[in-house]
C-alpha cells in the first residue's frame, strides 16, 4: 500500500461524508461549515472556541469565524467571555439547533454503520490501532516540514 492509496481512501471516505451534511445543509439553508461547525460543537462540547474548531478540524480560522458569526445571527450559537481570560470566547449550541443537531446524529449513525457494515470486531480494532499510527506519523511530518526539515 502506497501513501497515495491512503490518501485517496481518506478523500473518498471525507466526499461520502459531505455529501451526507449538504443533504442537511439543503433541508436547514446552511454552508457545509456551517453544519460541521454545529455537528463539531455539539460532539465536543469541552472543545468550544473558533480555535479549537480550526485547529482540530484543520479548518481556516477565518472560515470558521465568519461561519460562527453566521451561526449567532441565525440564532444557533451563542458567545460567552470566558470569565478568567476575557481574550476567550467560548461558542454553545442554542435550542435552535436541535433539530440540526438530531439530523446529523441519525445521518452520522447511518454512515458509521454503512463504513464499517462489512468488518469483523477484530478488524475494527485493528483499525483503530493501525489509524492511531498513521495519525501520529502524520503529525510528526507536518511538525517536520513546519520546522523546514
Amino acid at each position: 500500500m502506497h501513501a497515495i492509496d491512503i490518501i485517496t481512501c481518506i478523500r473518498c471516505i471525507s466526499k461520502s461524508y459531505d455529501g451526507i451534511l449538504k443533504k442537511i445543509c439543503a433541508e436547514y439553508g446552511l454552508t457545509l461549515l456551517e453544519v460541521k461547525v454545529v455537528s463539531f460543537l455539539h460532539n465536543n462540547p469541552e472543545m468550544n472556541t473558533a480555535g479549537d474548531i480550526a485547529e482540530l478540524r484543520m479548518l481556516p480560522k477565518g472560515n470558521v469565524s465568519q461561519a460562527v458569526e453566521s451561526l449567532i445571527r441565525r440564532g444557533f450559537l451563542e458567545r460567552k467571555p470566558d470569565t478568567a481570560d476575557r481574550r476567550k470566547v467560548h461558542l454553545y449550541l442554542l435550542p435552535a439547533s436541535k433539530s440540526v443537531t438530531e439530523r446529523i446524529d441519525g445521518e452520522w449513525k447511518k454512515f458509521d454503520e454503512g463504513l464499517f457494515c462489512n468488518f469483523e470486531q477484530k478488524e475494527i480494532a485493528m483499525f483503530e490501532k493501525f489509524k492511531g499510527m498513521l495519525m501520529q506519523n502524520a503529525k510528526t511530518i507536518m511538525k517536520d516540514v513546519e520546522e523546514g526539515k
